[in-house]
This record gives C-alpha cells, sequence and structure tokens, in this order.
C-alpha cells in the first residue's frame, strides 16, 4: 500500500501535515493513509490496509457510506465537504473536517479524502457559544436597563430590564432611534431636539456621557433615570455604535425632595438657634469685665496660632490684630464693654510666622446664673478661606473660565455703566462685535481641546490690543465683544477694530500644528438715546451684514442696514405664518422625454398662497428660505405635500415614474433627515424608487460632507435616487460625481436658453450629456421653453428636459394648474 501511494503521490501526500486517504471505490478498502493519519489514529500502514472507512467512521456503517459516497461514484458532484468523527484505534474519537473527491492516477480512479482535525476548533466555538449564552444570560438578567445603538443610531439591543422600564418590547424598538423611542420632548410637551440630547452626542463625540434626564414610557409616563452612554469602538479605533445602561431613579428623586424639604424644615430651625449656633461654632472666649479675666478654648488659641497656655490678657491679645487694625479694634472692644454693646467685625490677625489671617469676631454680654457679675461671650471664626472663596466666586460669576475675559452677564453690567458714565460726560463709545471664521473647521479637525487652546490664545491676543478702560468679553461661543474707552473716535475704533482682525488672523502655533481662522467685525457707534440692547442690536447687524457680504472685514453700522433687516424679518414671518396656516404648499413642473414630448415625472416646487388666490413668488422669502430652522420646516412640509399629492398625479398621468423634491443644506447635515423622509412615504403608501432628491453642489461642500454622503448612500438604499441640480453653475466639481451617489445631473437654465444662437453654450451643454451618459447618469436639461430648444438638446443626445413643453395629454391650462400648485376644480 505504502510503495503504491509512494510511486503516485510522492512523499508530499506521506509527509503532509494533514491526514490524507486513498481508498479504492470499488471495495473501498484503504490505499494510502498518510503518516499523519497514522500517528493520529494510532494504527500501522498494514493494520489500516485491512480497514475501511466506515471502521474510523462511528455514526456509518458500510451501507450507510455507500449511500453517502454514491453522488461522487455516479457524477452528481465532483466534492463532498462534511464534519464527522474519527475513532482512534484506543476507542477514543476526534472531530475532523473532510473533503471527499475521486481523482485520477496512475490510469486508475481513487478516492482521495483530505481531512483536517478540528477538535481544537470545535472546542473553541463550544467555549464561544457558552460565553454567549452566558453574556446574554448576565446582560438579561441584570437590573440595569442595557440598550446598544448601532452606527445610525438606531437600537440594535435591549436586555429584559430596558424593555420592562420602556414599555417597548425589542421587537418594536428595532431599527428605531432612541431619541425618538422614549426621548423626544419634555413633560411640558415641547419638542426635545436631538442635537441637545447628550446620550446621542456619546457616538460623534466620542466621548462618555452620564446624567440624570426624564424618559417616555410607551404608555405616555414621565420618569426619571440615570444613564452612562458610552461609544462602541472597533478593532481599528472606529465608533461603531453605542451602550446606554439606564436605572430609573424615581425613588432617589423622591429622596431628594424629601430631603429638600427637610433642609427647609432645618433652615427654619437654623433662624430659631442662630444666635446659639454662633456662639457654638468655632472657638469661643469669654471675658469678665470686673475682674478682667479672658478665656480662650483650646479652638481659639488653634485659630490665631498660639499654645494653650492659659496666661492670656485683653492687652495681649490686641497685639495680635494686624498693626493697622488694632486701633479700630481696641476702640471697639472698649465702646462694648462701656456700653454692654455686643461685637460683630472682620479683621485681620498676624499670627506666628508672620501669617495673616482674617476672622470674625462676636460677642454679647450675658449675666451670670448667680446674677451678681456680667460676663461677655464670644466666638472667633477664621474667615480667610470662606472669603477667598467667595473673591473666587465673584470672578468665576464675572469671567469666562475658558478665556478669562469678561462673561456676557459682566459684559452687560459693564456697558449700562458705561453707557450711564457716557451720558453724563456728553460722550460715546463704540461696541465692537467679533465672529470668527474657520473656528468651527479647526474644533471638527484637530478636535473640541485643540478649539479650546486656539480660543484662550485668541482671547488673549484680543486683551492685548484693547487699550485700557476698554472693557473686553467672550460673548458666547467664538465670538468676542469689546466696548471701547468713553470718546474714542471713528478713526480710533476702525483702527482698533483692525489691530484685532490682524491679531486674531495671526496664525497659532499649537502642539497638535499650526492652526489658523479668520474673523468679522461688526461695530456700532453709542448715542445720547442708546440702549444696551439697541446698541447691541447695531453691532450684530453690522456683524451679519459683513458676514454675508465681506466676511474678514471691519463694518461699520449704518441705518441702510435696518431695512435689509426688516426684509428678512418679514420673510420670516411671512414663511412663518404661511407655514402656521396651511398655506405652503407643492407647485409641480413638469419633466418630460424628448424624442416623444411625453410627460413621465414632476419637480416640486415651492408655492406660498397669499390673499385670495395669490402667490408669494419663492424669491421674496428667499432670506426666510436660507434660515436653516425655517428650511426644515419648508422641507418637512413639501415632502409630507408631495407624499400626499404623488398617489393621485401617478393615476392621472400615467406615464409619471417619479417626482422630485429639494433638499436643503439643513435636511443634509440633519443625521434624522432620510428617516424623517422614509417614514413620511411609508405614512402615505408612497413607494421612495418613485422619489428623487434633488440637491445643489453648494451642500456638497459643508464641513462634514462625509455626514451628507451617509445621508445620501442611505436614502439611495432605499430606492430614493439623488439629483444634482443647477450643474455647471458655482463650483462645479467631477469629484462630486466620483464622490457622491448622483443618478441623476440636471443641466442649469442658463446653458439651455442659450444653446440655439451660443456654440459655447451648445458645446457645453453636449459635453456634460456626453460626460453623465458616460458614468451612466442620466442627464435632464432645465428651463426649456421652445421646440427649437427641445430639437437642439436632441441634437446632442440629450433625452430629457425640464419646462413648459407638453404633450396632449397635458394641456396647457392643467399645466398653469401644476406650476402653480391648484387642483384641477380650481381651475375648470
Amino acid at each position: 500500500m505504502a510503495a503504491w501511494g509512494v510511486d503516485r503521490l510522492g512523499e508530499v501526500v506521506e509527509k503532509s501535515a494533514s491526514e490524507v486517504y486513498l481508498f479504492d471505490p470499488r471495495d473501498c478498502a484503504f490505499i494510502l493513509v498518510n503518516k499523519g493519519a497514522r500517528d493520529n489514529l494510532g494504527y500501522s500502514a498494514a493494520e489500516l490496509a485491512k480497514l475501511h472507512p466506515w471502521d474510523l467512521k462511528p455514526e456509518f456503517d458500510e451501507q450507510q457510506f455507500r449511500d453517502f459516497v454514491a453522488p461522487l461514484l455516479n457524477g452528481e458532484t465532483k466534492s463532498l465537504s462534511f464534519e464527522t468523527a474519527h475513532k482512534r484505534k484506543d476507542g477514543s474519537t476526534y472531530d475532523v473536517s473532510v473533503k471527499l473527491q475521486l481523482i485520477e492516477t496512475g490510469g486508475e480512479t481513487v478516492f482521495f479524502a483530505a481531512i483536517q482535525d478540528v477538535s481544537d476548533l470545535n472546542f473553541i466555538r463550544q467555549r464561544f457559544e457558552r460565553t454567549t449564552r452566558q453574556l446574554d444570560s448576565i446582560l438579561h438578567n441584570t437590573q440595569m436597563a442595557i440598550f446598544m445603538m448601532d452606527e445610525h443610531q438606531q437600537c440594535s439591543f435591549m436586555n429584559r430590564a430596558a424593555e420592562l422600564m420602556t414599555g417597548y418590547s425589542f421587537d418594536e424598538a428595532a431599527g428605531r432611534c432612541l431619541h425618538d423611542l422614549i426621548h423626544h420632548h419634555y413633560p411640558d410637551g415641547s419638542p426635545f431636539p436631538i442635537e441637545e440630547c447628550p446620550i446621542d452626542q456619546a457616538f460623534p463625540e466620542r466621548h462618555l456621557m452620564t446624567g440624570e434626564d426624564v424618559f417616555i414610557h410607551k404608555d405616555g409616563q414621565f420618569f426619571n433615570v440615570a444613564y452612562t452612554a458610552s461609544p462602541i469602538i472597533g478593532s481599528e479605533g472606529e465608533a461603531i455604535g453605542t451602550v446606554v445602561e439606564v436605572a430609573n431613579i424615581d425613588a432617589e428623586i423622591g429622596s431628594r425632595e424629601e430631603l429638600a424639604r427637610s433642609h427647609a424644615a432645618l433652615e427654619k430651625s437654623v433662624r430659631i438657634f442662630k444666635q446659639a449656633e454662633k456662639i457654638a461654632e468655632l472657638g469661643s472666649w469669654e471675658f469678665n469685665t470686673e475682674t478682667q479675666e479672658l478665656h480662650w478654648s483650646d479652638e481659639t488659641y488653634r485659630i490665631l496660632g498660639l499654645e494653650p497656655d492659659g496666661s492670656i490678657t485683653l492687652e495681649r491679645s490686641l497685639q495680635l490684630y494686624a498693626p493697622e487694625d488694632r486701633s479700630r479694634v481696641e476702640a471697639l472692644y472698649l465702646d462694648a464693654i462701656r456700653n454692654k454693646h455686643s461685637l460683630n467685625f472682620t479683621t485681620h490677625v498676624v499670627r506666628s510666622g508672620g501669617d495673616f489671617r482674617q476672622i470674625r469676631v462676636m460677642a454679647e454680654f450675658v449675666e451670670e446664673p448667680n446674677g451678681d457679675q456680667i460676663v461677655m461671650i464670644g466666638t472667633i471664626h477664621d474667615v480667610t478661606d470662606k472669603l477667598r472663596a467667595m473673591s473666587d466666586l465673584h470672578y468665576a460669576a464675572a469671567h469666562d473660565d475658558l478665556t478669562g475675559l469678561l462673561n456676557r452677564n459682566a459684559f452687560e453690567e459693564g456697558a449700562r455703566e458705561r453707557l450711564r458714565q457716557a451720558l453724563m460726560a456728553d460722550a460715546s463709545f463704540f461696541a465692537l462685535l467679533f465672529d470668527l471664521t474657520g473656528f468651527k473647521f479647526v474644533n471638527d479637525t484637530f478636535g473640541h481641546q485643540t478649539g479650546d487652546k486656539l480660543l484662550q490664545q485668541i482671547g488673549g491676543r484680543i486683551a492685548k490690543a484693547a487699550p485700557d478702560h476698554a472693557i473686553v468679553s467672550r460673548w458666547g461661543g467664538d465670538e468676542f465683544a469689546i466696548l471701547s474707552p468713553l470718546a474714542m473716535s471713528e478713526s480710533q475704533a476702525r483702527t482698533l477694530g483692525q489691530n484685532i482682525l490682524k491679531a486674531i488672523a495671526t496664525a497659532v502655533d499649537l502642539e497638535e500644528g499650526v492652526v489658523s481662522v479668520g474673523a468679522t467685525c461688526g461695530i456700532a457707534q453709542s448715542t445720547a438715546l442708546s440702549s444696551l440692547e439697541d446698541l447691541i442690536r447695531r453691532a450684530d447687524l453690522a456683524l451679519y451684514h459683513g458676514k454675508a457680504r465681506e466676511p474678514g472685514r471691519l463694518h461699520f453700522y449704518n441705518p441702510g442696514m435696518e431695512l435689509r433687516n426688516s426684509e428678512r424679518r418679514i420673510a420670516l414671518q411671512t414663511v412663518e405664518s404661511a407655514l402656521g396656516e396651511d398655506r405652503v404648499q407643492a407647485g409641480y413642473q413638469p419633466i418630460i422625454q424628448l424624442t416623444d414630448n411625453r410627460l413621465i415625472g414632476f419637480e416640486a416646487l415651492l408655492r406660498i398662497n397669499g390673499n385670495g388666490r395669490s402667490v408669494i413668488p419663492a424669491g421674496d422669502v428667499i432670506p426666510a428660505i436660507v434660515d436653516p430652522v425655517i428650511s426644515r420646516q419648508i422641507s418637512e412640509r413639501m415632502f409630507e405635500n408631495v407624499s400626499r399629492d404623488l398617489p393621485g398625479l401617478m393615476a392621472e398621468h400615467a406615464g409619471v415614474q417619479y417626482v422630485s423634491i429639494n433638499a436643503t443644506e439643513a435636511d443634509l447635515i440633519s443625521r434624522d433627515f432620510a428617516s424623517r423622509v422614509l417614514r413620511v412615504l411609508e405614512q402615505h403608501g408612497v413607494d421612495p424608487t418613485c422619489v428623487t432628491v434633488e440637491i445643489t453642489e453648494t451642500m456638497l461642500l459643508v464641513g462634514n460632507n462625509q455626514n451628507v454622503k451617509s445621508v445620501l448612500e442611505e436614502l439611495r438604499s432605499h430606492g430614493i435616487r439623488i439629483a444634482l441640480d443647477d450643474f455647471g453653475t458655482g463650483y462645479s466639481s467631477l469629484t462630486h460625481l466620483r464622490d457622491f451617489p448622483i443618478d441623476r445631473l440636471k443641466i442649469d437654465a442658463s446653458f439651455v436658453q442659450d444653446i440655439c444662437f451660443s456654440p459655447t453654450s451648445k458645446n457645453i451643454v453636449q459635453a456634460m450629456v456626453v460626460m453623465g451618459r458616460s458614468m451612466g447618469i442620466e442627464v435632464i436639461a432645465e428651463g426649456i421653453e421652445a421646440e427649437e430648444q427641445r430639437s437642439a438638446l436632441l441634437d446632442i443626445g440629450c433625452y430629457y428636459g425640464q419646462g413648459y413643453l407638453f404633450s396632449p395629454a397635458v394641456p396647457a391650462e392643467k399645466a398653469r394648474a401644476f406650476q402653480f400648485g391648484y387642483s384641477d376644480r380650481e381651475t375648470a
């Protein structure tokens, strides 16, 4: 047998680390069993030559084995892979993994079995499964509620305690945002934004978050909890989820409330026994005015830095007071003794070694029990540390703990005093507000600690650049405010502002590297009628104007800014009112297939109904549309309107395949945007594949474009298509088509309108069409208004367009209805 194997397979099989078996397909007698197998089984080659495979496999008899290998002999399969057990000569067994196949060698067909001992692997598997069961048992039997959230902050695990605490089963909570489930609004009904949820921030911040909060049970009841939210870090250091441990502390809160009530009762008792408490508080002393005897307690000696010796006198005690206080204290004592007055004063004493301490002395006259003498009984309290702490507290209350500059409250107090001084002196001064540019990038790139160091450096530079008697503060976040001294001229204020802008813009060398930011400054001058609120409002208005138009420079307030601010305020009020009165609707602009002028889709456009049938153009409320809060509310309303209208539109126009809806920058930087969109579509029974979300390239340039990409990929994973709007204008880059999931490319109308008479525009559009189609992206031309444009687009291979050309199925009067969002009944 060994010779046969060596002749045909050589020593490679014989010396293989794996067990190798060759046996005859007719009688299944072993032809070759290599050394590794023989050693493991304990049989010699001669013994194995008399055995068959079923002799080594307790789970098979001869017939079962022949039936098992029949598919190989019949040609039904080329190999068999399975796990089984081998029986050694000594009767012990071990687990093996087998790969069995027929091979030809030397003109003969034999069974070839490659076998791997998997005993250790199976042992590890069993240990892992047992450990997993133990971990599950621990998690499910602990009294602490445990939640786990994945990288999308969706619930991926709840133990039994969590289910009992919240009232939700894991099946109900799985895949849902924990914040939306049990943490979405306050007990008073006001919304709890997810951006302010510290539990939700543990993942992006990658920080341990602990604290107390209020959760909502499934039945609507609120309960108090203590929580710890920890980011789950993967093997490569990436954050892959969050684990949250929660405990119900209703009972503890009740105890605290009871403690507070007890404390209030104690305070009442303290007031009653206040004088007695003062006498017994710390060191005590007694002075007999008739015998002139003075007695100190041991604590009094300690406070004054002396060793108890019983020989203290009034004259000696007076020598302990600081020289500058001594005569005043002596006069107080003599007057109290002469007129039987009580004592209550604070002063300084000098202990041995020259250590100055502040003490508070209190005393009153008490008649002795026998009534023949009146003594002065007093206390002495070392208040050095207390007064120092109070001083520190006053400083902390008035200063920003990061930069050391005045905080906003102290700044406002100083500003009111400066306004009063200016009025009395018939003078004026300037308020300068600075807003840093690029600070968020530094914070996001290097982390909050680096951002804090940068703020400290900038705060120091601003303080150094400010003149004497200027009031300098950290206004909040990355904003700083300065009030100039009185009687500063406009040119001096300009120079001051420019010097500070220059100081801020100078690069800062930190341990993490060299970083730099800029700033924009708004300046307003006080007037005789200025209030603090009006002065700051004007400086802030100048700052807002500068950031919008010329960031990084100095901008003085002028009355013309009031008009622009008024326009913005009116726009906000108009849109907020329209949202509240349900006057924000969707108008639908057709998207057509240019080859046959067939209607295939719509773009939903914002329409705000005014009085009666009038429509407020979107251009009139642009300041509101770009506001991050209002834009998100508009987006939510538009998705709701379109989801409600889409089934009817598709039923009436059989060729319509989809509707496009514009997203805003505020949408894309919101982590819950995709889930909100999908939830609205589901509520109205809308197939996500019938919806396209339109974005502009400027939205891809926000600081956290990775978050934008994640949002778009999540939408696309559910079938929603992504369209890149206004392509060709602004900052167009092919990297956006490469790096973001773009399905449709919309060529800006400015190119399409010139296509019939401008060869340059035509060439640009053709290049865009060729590029898009080569990348598998559907190209749509916007702004089609004439048949000539449609023909020109078809000539260069553009098959889809958006505008006001209609097929006979969409008459002009209905087109106008779509355009302005009216119903058919209204246009009849």
